[in-house]
């Protein structure tokens, strides 16, 4: 039997805790709409579903009882002569970039065009002194890195645009003099050096493990803790612990949400650590427990809503946040 939209706002509410009056509370509605919704009278308006998926920890997707289906664009291939290029070739002496066919290769040439015309018409009204061969390969080299730091992000591409922009600020004489090519050569190397360390030392943990595409997501429980890991994507879980001891959440360019409300209770001295980097994590608690957080922060932030109960259980929480929002919430 085919669950309806009210069974599961019911289910979902009761797992957890709150009443109707509570539920309508946090909504700004009525206690007796609630109970329309949950006996299939009548459904929550467009407008609310989103703030009961945020709630409940859940996607308006799931809400609704909507399964997810990849869906992949179909690709039109074109019959190509031997005589007709591959995209864009360009080669000044060493440096050789190739730039694919396709709508994103498309546009990085438009791009690519636009930059050095432009660049190329300020030159001669404002009598700056450049050339055409010496802005194309720094602009070139400028939107090759840019164009590949999206959607995956990555150190070579990175060194590129900085390589990219620090030749063209050269030929348009608009460095500092403390900028020079002592300064910028090895800030690249020691920022690729890192790379390679971080990509050699990454740990490896075990569990249940998702790719699709670059998007990455991996979970997995023991009998007093939990550990998710999630990149390049967005995902949601419920905690679900007979106690709760420890827990570790890790989320890097990508939206996750945990939920504590399945931890039947929490050990003395329970911990959980959050990383957060280009990312937004959201923590549910249970008013039961109390999160006592210590976080640092670089260009990030910590954000707490609603309040524990007076005798509630305590969480350490460690939060560290780079680009990124932790945000616990009460619940």
């Amino acid at each position: 039997m085919e669950q309806t939209l009210g069974k599961r706002i019911v289910a979902h509410r009761k797992r957890l805790g709150l009443t109707q009056d509570q539920l309508a509370e946090q909504l700004g509605i009525t206690a007796q709409a609630v109970s329309k919704w949950e006996n299939d009278q009548s459904c929550p308006d467009i407008t609310i579903l989103p703030r009961l998926a945020q709630i409940f920890g859940t996607t308006t997707d799931a809400l609704l009882g909507i399964e997810s289906v990849p869906v992949r664009e179909a690709e039109v291939v074109t019959a190509k002569t031997d005589d007709e290029p591959d995209g864009l070739h360009i080669q000044t002496g060493p440096l050789e970039l190739q730039f694919g066919g396709g709508q994103k290769s498309g546009i990085s040439l438009a791009i690519l065009i636009l930059l050095v015309g432009g660049l190329l018409l300020a030159g001669n009204l404002l009598d700056w002194p450049v050339s055409f061969w010496g802005l194309l390969w720094p602009c070139a080299l400028l939107v090759f890195g840019l164009g590949g730091l999206y959607p995956r992000f990555g150190f070579f591409r990175l060194g590129c645009v900085i390589f990219g922009a620090y030749f063209l600020a050269d030929e348009l004489e608009l460095l500092p003099g403390i900028l020079g090519r002592e300064v910028i050569f090895p800030v690249v190397l020691v920022l690729f050096g890192l790379s390679l360390l971080a990509d050699t030392l990454r740990k490896k943990r075990p569990g249940r493990y998702h790719r699709d595409g670059i998007h990455t997501s991996s979970f997995q429980t023991s009998e007093d803790g939990f550990d998710f890991e999630i990149a390049f994507g967005s995902d949601s879980r419920v905690i679900d612990l007979p106690r709760l001891q420890s827990g570790s959440i890790d989320c890097a360019f990508g939206e996750m949400t945990v939920d504590l409300s399945g931890c039947e209770e929490v050990s003395a001295g329970s911990h959980v650590h959050v990383d957060c980097s280009f990312g937004s994590v959201t923590l549910l608690v249970p008013r039961r427990y109390r999160a006592e957080p210590a976080s640092d922060t670089a260009f990030g932030n910590v954000e707490i809503s609603g309040c524990p109960d007076e005798n509630a259980a305590p969480i350490r929480l460690t939060c560290d946040v780079s680009f990124g929002t932790v945000s616990v919430r009460y619940i």
